[in-house]
């Protein structure tokens, strides 16, 4: 009997910890990673994951405000965005991150363990730049760059703290610097 209920315990463990590799349904891309450029108009410029793909699918949505540029973001590309995988906030200097992070928390597809970036010529530049920038990030997570989740920088800013932001460039995205980004006045 102790056997069977070892057994039975060993088998609930490993089925509670595997987890099925998120794939894309048919006609349906993941976004990986979001950009937001500006305080108003906000742009956004969404990329999906490359894994097994040729090429990411991309979209890009505006508005005059966060909220009102994601509402478009789903079917601006060439098959349905969906924003339940975002891995990674990828933010321009002249965003107005406060009320990003907010909407980014708000909004039930986001969440907040999306990691946030702050990008040198802005977000669509970068992105429009690299080939897969999701990979990239992915890299830099492993080499131990240790980006603030959107719940952590907003706690950051919304205590009076300072943030620090990792700072990318080029067309990998690579790290070029740390950036501080405070509470009161932006950068």
């Amino acid at each position: 009997m102790k056997k069977w209920l070892v057994l039975c315990v060993c088998a609930a463990a490993l089925l509670a910890g595997w987890r099925p590799a998120p794939r894309e349904p048919e006609g349906l891309a993941l976004v990986r990673v979001l950009g937001a450029d500006g305080p108003g108009p906000v742009a956004l410029t969404a990329v999906c994951g490359g894994e097994g793909r040729e090429a990411p699918s991309r979209g890009r949505s505006a508005g005059e405000s966060f909220d009102a540029a994601l509402e478009g973001l789903p079917w601006s590309g060439e098959e349905e965005l969906s924003l339940t995988s975002v891995s990674y906030l990828v933010v321009g200097r002249d965003v107005e991150l406060r009320e990003v992070l907010l909407a980014v928390l708000r909004d039930r597809e986001l969440g907040a363990s999306a990691t946030v970036w702050l990008a040198e010529e802005g977000a669509a530049a970068l992105l429009d730049r690299c080939p897969d920038p999701a990979a990239g990030l992915d890299l830099l997570a492993r080499q131990g760059v240790e980006a603030p989740t959107a719940a952590q920088a907003l706690a950051r800013l919304e205590g009076g703290e300072v943030l620090s932001l990792p700072l990318l460039a080029g067309d990998r995205p690579a790290l070029i610097d740390w950036e501080e980004w405070r509470p009161a006045d932006g950068l």
